[in-house]
């Protein structure tokens, strides 16, 4: 999936998916915070290589800290994808 095409809903629900496979919490939704349902720094290293995987997009580390929850970080990809942002996040076409 192209995040420069993927939709918001359905980039959050890619990423609501992820978040509940590495946490192993099928009950987690768009405004779970990682770090609120016991996330850890392990956990960051393989949410951001199954977004990469998923989405094609390699978010930092420090991007997900930041941005704890499916529906946050899928914001801060909007403003990273939408014409004219700075370009911290690294995808396949941008």
């Amino acid at each position: 999936m192209n995040p420069q095409n993927a939709k918001a809903p359905e980039r959050v629900a890619v990423l609501t998916r992820i978040w509940r496979e590495v946490l192993g919490d099928p009950a987690l939704d768009e405004d779970a915070d990682l770090f609120e349902n016991n996330g850890s720094s392990l956990q960051v290293l393989q949410i951001t290589g199954r977004i990469h995987d998923a989405l094609g997009v390699d978010v930092k580390l420090r991007h997900v800290f930041s941005h704890a929850s499916p529906r946050s970080l899928s914001d801060f990809l909007d403003a990273e994808f939408a014409p004219g942002a700075s370009g911290a996040v690294h995808g396949g076409e941008k």
